[in-house]
């Protein structure tokens, strides 16, 4: 399978609502021009069950935060099967346009319906849903009550992050299912995971989330240069860990024995903490040294 889609199945898994997949899944077969029309019946089902858990099923949150998720996630779908159709590019351009356009029109829907007090009002209802959860897992392991405080405190920050991080999954989980689903298709599979890599302008959005970060300023600022770190963050974590697969398999290193490895380090938090950073630092360095086209222009000479 491939790695990538295993990744957004975890991230999926972990964090997005159904309809997430469900809804770009059953746009994605519509539009895809299918010969045998087989695929319009179970769009109908798909997009039917989807919007059923969006607005009758309620969401991972409630309240305004629900509401706000739900809208987006219907512009996000409308929005990124438009880019397939209208300007076809690499899977990960074209999620990254849709979650711009939709980023952008749920935050004038915010401004439109509550004003700049709207923000505040969302990041209130995240500590809550945050707050909650948390007291469920201290009940379960008393052990985790130091981490309630900056838990909560992180996902009430992060909520914005943490939706485009569930976005990207949803969506590439719903490309690769309507892949499978319908023939032809509207673009070609993702490429393996160790050949996963994003734009070099990547940097310059952790320079600037950085800078937020460290200059004082409003929180507005910091929120945003959270968010825009998190994201910029956890995509180079993904560059890094698709360089040390290209490794494995190049001195013969079986995914099997990765995912063993993958799997305990996320079980023990302490090289966790190592891991992340330096999978991160690994990713960002591949901006300027290229170390899978090294290492395959040294196995060809090598041949």
């Amino acid at each position: 399978m491939n790695w990538r889609l295993v990744l957004a199945l975890l991230a999926f898994v972990l964090w997005a609502h159904p309809s997430l997949v469900g809804l770009p899944v059953a746009a994605l077969l519509i539009a895809a021009p299918d010969r045998v029309g087989r695929a319009l019946p179970l769009a109908a089902l798909i997009g039917a069950a989807s919007l059923a858990l969006l607005f009758l099923g309620g969401s991972v949150a409630s309240g305004r935060l629900g509401a706000v998720t739900n809208a987006y996630i219907v512009v996000v779908t409308a929005a990124f099967v438009g880019v397939v159709l209208l300007r076809p590019a690499p899977f990960l351009r074209q999620a990254l346009r849709a979650m711009a356009l939709a980023g952008v029109a749920t935050a004038l829907l915010i401004q439109t319906v509550w004003g700049s007090d709207g923000w505040s009002m969302l990041a209130w209802e995240a500590t809550r849903a945050a707050g909650r959860a948390m007291r469920f897992i201290v009940a379960q392991a008393p052990d985790a009550f130091g981490l309630y405080e900056p838990v909560v405190r992180f996902v009430s920050v992060t909520w914005p992050g943490m939706l485009a991080l569930q976005t990207l999954a949803g969506l590439a989980l719903a490309w690769q299912l309507h892949l499978r689903l319908t023939s032809p298709p509207l673009g070609a599979p993702l490429a393996r995971f160790r050949e996963f890599s994003i734009g070099d302008a990547w940097v310059w959005v952790m320079v600037g989330a950085l800078a937020a970060l460290s200059l004082p300023g409003t929180g507005a600022l910091q929120v945003a240069g959270t968010n825009l770190g998190l994201v910029a963050g956890t995509l180079y974590v993904l560059r890094g860990a698709a360089i040390v697969a290209a490794f494995a398999e190049a001195f013969g290193v079986s995914a099997a024995v990765l995912v063993i490895v993958a799997g305990a380090t996320a079980a023990l938090a302490v090289p966790l903490v190592f891991v992340l950073p330096g999978l991160c630092t690994l990713g960002i360095t591949d901006t300027w040294y290229q170390y899978r086209r090294r290492l395959a222009a040294r196995r060809s000479n090598v041949t």
